[in-house]
């Protein structure tokens, strides 16, 4: 019964049109597979358009991604997600120990995005071996090699390379490459990820529109208008108003944000492309507020420190395709969001008041509520869990738990119902109550039900007021019965916490912060994830304030030298 209501509160959210296409989905990968050799021999002999190009095919407008791999003396060294992975000619395409889970490192290698640092004859080879060894509609195919993600991916890094090398390029492979191409493109069309919507979707509204800037046929117009309106339409959901991606990972806001950057530079002129640009220009606002003094995003909700560009090359990108300059707001209220900020001489503090995902795609988000991040002396102080892996699993099932995050937990109970690698049951509502701007500063008030299926319904209210040097944090337990809460506080793994007369203290290099609170306080191991992949031990301070309902505080206090 237990599991039944927990499916019940997962579906609940989903759209139907959602639900339709994953229906949809599903029965059309299991009937293809069972009859993988009519529908790979109909892909694979099904006549092509002319191979004709335009004139100027557009360019890569990022940096290639050289440090994914290495080459030397034949053998390939592959680096994602910080784990490194060898390989020869041929290529192992589908590492057995790598198919499990959802298989985020066979996903990267299928992205073919190393490609990118491969010097041009064995950028031939690889392609040409992929081409030979990887058909569509094997085993499993929308799991990595066929997945629309990952196509998406490798068909723009494919057209871009092609756009820079092609003049040393044999005939005989360009014809190979460019009719895999093709193929995989007709595959896309009719493989569309509207089922999870979100950056999946940005990324195969990318593919198409780069198609339409590529190639010169019909088919290629079709892909253009069938982007041109997927983007037309996802742009007005999926950019909020203050101009944060929906999702509201700052890590993939700054993904969807290169991504639409990429949508802009391939665009025709015309009223969709104006307003794309408006919609990236407050896009690249949200991202200069939302990275942090050492360059790098914030880790709230899934993502890494290094998991797409850096914000710094993105909004150089921005300037040079729009010739337009974003500065960094002192105090600042991303309010659809829910992220509020302040930026003063290397300091930087985040707050977390907002919804923790969209109803209908959870995924990506956290039991963050009522968290914060800060940064001292362009130093990373109060850190955000961060993410290790995609996996089910205990990492994973910590990194969205809201006892691994910067507030407060009753019995050590989750604000939103996780289970699983991305799911979500029921959630909770917040509600930001007060909110006030000063010069230096800010004070702002939320609250939210996330707890109200426990016993006693309890509700969490959460004040905060910030300025340079100080961050005070009120918290309000109304209802309840009994449930132990406890205000958590996670630090960067080079922070050190100690007692000493009668106070704790937290240190990192030069900066000391002292916590100063009436309430119980002691320090558990805890582990940071700042990117996919790392793991660091970390210190966490417990404070605990007593039995719901009830009440407590703390500060967190800049010493000075």
């Amino acid at each position: 019964m237990k599991r039944l209501v927990r499916m019940f509160h997962t579906v609940r959210f989903i759209r139907p049109h959602q639900l339709l296409a994953r229906l949809r989905l599903t029965l059309r990968r299991k009937w293809r597979v069972r009859h993988a050799g009519h529908y790979r021999r109909k892909l694979m002999e099904e006549p092509l358009p002319p191979l004709r190009l335009r004139d100027a095919l557009p360019l890569p407008v990022f940096s290639p991604r050289e440090h994914l791999v290495r080459l030397r003396d034949g053998l390939y060294t592959l680096t994602f997600l910080n784990e490194s992975r060898t390989f020869s000619h041929p290529f192992d395409w589908h590492p057995q120990e790598l198919e499990y889970g959802t298989r985020l490192w066979l996903l990267n290698l299928h992205y073919m995005e190393f490609l990118e640092g491969l010097p041009d004859e064995a950028f031939v080879k690889v392609v040409d071996d992929w081409i030979a060894n990887v058909p569509p509609y094997g085993e499993g195919y929308w799991l990595d090699d066929w997945n629309s993600y990952s196509l998406s991916i490798r068909c723009v890094v494919w057209m871009q390379q092609y756009a820079v090398r092609s003049k040393i390029f044999p005939p005989a492979f360009r014809e190979r490459m460019l009719g895999s191409l093709i193929r995989q493109l007709r595959f896309l069309e009719k493989n569309l990820e509207t089922d999870i919507g979100g950056n999946h979707l940005i990324k195969n509204i990318k593919a198409l529109l780069w198609a339409g800037r590529f190639w010169d046929h019909e088919e290629a117009r079709r892909w253009k208008r069938i982007g041109e309106d997927l983007l037309r339409r996802e742009l007005e959901e999926q950019i909020l108003p203050d101009g944060m991606h929906y999702e509201r990972s700052p890590a993939y806001h700054a993904q969807v944000f290169a991504d639409l950057l990429e949508c802009l530079w391939v665009l025709d002129e015309g009223m969709l492309k104006k307003t794309l640009r408006s919609k990236v220009g407050r896009m690249a606002q949200v991202l200069m507020d939302l990275t942090h003094p050492d360059g790098r995003v914030s880790l709230f909700n899934d993502g890494g420190l290094h998991m797409t560009y850096l914000p710094g090359e993105c909004l150089n990108v921005w300037r040079e395709i729009t010739r337009e300059e974003v500065r960094p707001r002192n105090v600042f209220a991303l309010e659809d969001a829910g992220y509020y900020g302040l930026r003063s001489s290397n300091e930087y503090v985040l707050v977390d008041c907002g919804k923790v995902a969209p109803d209908f795609l959870p995924a990506h988000g956290h039991g963050d509520i009522f968290s914060f991040e800060w940064t001292i002396a362009g130093k990373r102080f109060v850190v955000d869990a961060g993410v290790f892996e995609y996996n089910a699993g205990s990492r994973r099932e910590y990194a969205r738990s809201t006892r691994a995050h910067n507030t407060l937990t009753l019995d050590q109970e989750d604000q939103c119902e996780f289970w699983g690698a991305f799911r979500m049951a029921r959630r909770a509502r917040v509600e930001r109550r007060r909110y006030a701007a000063f010069e230096d500063g800010f004070k702002l008030t939320g609250s939210h039900d996330g707890y109200k299926r426990l016993p006693g319904c309890p509700v969490h209210t959460r004040r905060f007021k910030v300025k340079p040097g100080r961050i005070r944090v009120e918290d309000l337990i109304e209802g309840g019965r009994g449930q132990r809460a406890e205000a958590r506080l996670l630090f960067h793994h080079d922070c050190k916490v100690e007692a000493r007369d009668g106070a704790w203290y937290i240190t990192r290099d030069d900066v000391v912060v002292r916590l100063v609170t009436d309430a119980g306080v002691h320090v558990e191991d805890a582990r940071w994830f700042p990117d996919f992949g790392v793991e660091r031990r970390s210190a966490q301070i417990v404070i605990t304030y007593g039995a719901a309902s009830c009440e407590g505080s703390f500060s967190l206090e800049r010493m000075l030298a």
